[in-house]
C-alpha cells in the first residue's frame, strides 16, 4: 500500500485547535458542564503532548458527563483513529454530526474515519458534505482526501480534478502530488505520474511520503 494510508491519518492531531466551544443541554447543570469542559481540557492538552490513552479517559470524562456536546464525540473519535479503532470513531463522529449538522470539520473526520476503514463511498460522501458547509476551514486537506477515496473507487478524473484543486489551494502539500501520482499511473500517463512522484519526494525526501515517491519512481525506472 506503500504511502497511500499516512495521507489519512495524520490529519488528525494537527486539528486540536479546531475544537471550541460546546453545544450545552439545559439538562446538564452549570457546575456539570465545567465539569466536562475541564475533562475536555485535559484531554486536548493530552493529544497536544501526543498521549492517546489519557485523551481517550478524559474525554470519555467529559462525555460521562455532557453527551450532549458535538465537539467531545469529534475530538473522541479522532482519537479512536489515532489508536487505529476507525470502528469506533465511526461511531462517536456520527454522533458529532447528529448533534451539530453544521460542524464541517466532524464530517470530514467521519470521512477519514471511512477513509481507514475502507469505506471508500461513504468517504466520498462525508468529504462532499463537509465541503458543502461554509464552516470548513480546511478545503486543502478535504479535498486531498477527497482525491484519495475518489482514486479507491478507480473514478480517476475526478480524483484528478480534487487532488489539482487542493495543490490550487496549497502547492506545497506532499500527499496530494504522491497521490496524483497514483492516479495518473493508473491512466497510464507515466511520464506525468513521474513528475508528481519527483515533485513530492523533492517536497521532502525523508517522510513517509517522499520515500513511497521513490519507490514509486523506481517502479516506473526513475530513480527520482
Amino acid at each position: 500500500m506503500g504511502g497511500e494510508s499516512v495521507s489519512t491519518r495524520g490529519v488528525a492531531i494537527l486539528l486540536i485547535g479546531l475544537f471550541l466551544g460546546a453545544c450545552a443541554s439545559t439538562a446538564v447543570t452549570e457546575p456539570d458542564r465545567l465539569r466536562a469542559r475541564a475533562a475536555y481540557e485535559r484531554a486536548l492538552t493530552h493529544v497536544s503532548d501526543r498521549q492517546p490513552s489519557p485523551a481517550l479517559g478524559a474525554l470519555k470524562e467529559a462525555i460521562s458527563i455532557d453527551p450532549t456536546v458535538a465537539t467531545y464525540h469529534d475530538l473522541l473519535g479522532l482519537v479512536y483513529l489515532e489508536l487505529g479503532r476507525p470502528d469506533m470513531a465511526i461511531e462517536e463522529l456520527r454522533r458529532a454530526v447528529e448533534l451539530d449538522p453544521k460542524l464541517a470539520d466532524a464530517q470530514f473526520h467521519l470521512g477519514t474515519a471511512f477513509a481507514e476503514a475502507g469505506r471508500w463511498e461513504e468517504a466520498v460522501a462525508s468529504y462532499r458534505r463537509a465541503l458543502a458547509l461554509p464552516t470548513l476551514t480546511i478545503h486543502d486537506f478535504v479535498h486531498q482526501n477527497l482525491g484519495l477515496a475518489l482514486y479507491h473507487l478507480k473514478r480517476y478524473p475526478e480524483a484528478e480534478s480534487s487532488l489539482r484543486f487542493a495543490l490550487s489551494l496549497d502547492p506545497k502539500m506532499q500527499a496530494a502530488y504522491y497521490n496524483l501520482g497514483l492516479v495518473l499511473v493508473a491512466e497510464r500517463r507515466s511520464d506525468e505520474a513521474k513528475a508528481a512522484f519527483r515533485t513530492a519526494r523533492q517536497l521532502a525526501p525523508d517522510t513517509p511520503f517522499g520515500q513511497a515517491a521513490l519507490e514509486r519512481l523506481k517502479a516506473l525506472g526513475d530513480g527520482g
